[in-house]
């Protein structure tokens, strides 16, 4: 015998499988909309670091390139009274590789050197000469 009548509607609980799907979506979305959101962050970022008191401290920033063994021809000027043509600088080993670089260079007593960055123990930087970095360059040295 059925105690319920006919025309009773049975409830059937909320099924937690149903439940997981939902937020297994939900958190797909979420997941993805944040992986968006960072690729778009880094494909209009502008990733230029510049020690700008190493530029500022420099008596002159030139553009050169350097050749395959190792030495150093300026091409550019951008302060300084430097030279275009052979620059004799003691280049630092651990970017000596050929190409293009923005080289911030300090006077001595026997010519130029590259300036010492006030950050850490002093290391002395040079930029590789991208174009993001020229126009970096040109905007701290047109200051």
């Amino acid at each position: 015998m059925n105690s319920q009548p006919d025309n009773a509607t049975t409830q059937t609980p909320c099924s937690t499988d149903s439940r997981g799907t939902l937020l297994l979506r939900v958190a797909l979305v979420v997941g993805l909309s944040w992986y968006s959101l960072l690729g778009w962050l880094i494909a209009t970022s502008d990733p230029t670091n510049v020690n700008i008191r190493q530029i500022a401290e420099s008596d002159a920033v030139v553009r050169a390139t350097v050749g395959v063994k190792g030495g150093v021809r300026v091409e550019y000027v951008w302060r300084g009274n430097v030279t275009p043509g052979p620059l004799g600088i003691a280049f630092p080993e651990e970017v000596r590789r050929p190409g293009d670089f923005v080289i911030p260079l300090r006077r001595n007593a026997t010519g130029w050197e590259i300036t010492l960055a006030p950050i850490g123990d002093g290391v002395r930087l040079v930029y590789p000469a991208t174009e993001a970095t020229v126009k970096k360059m040109r905007e701290l040295v047109d200051e």
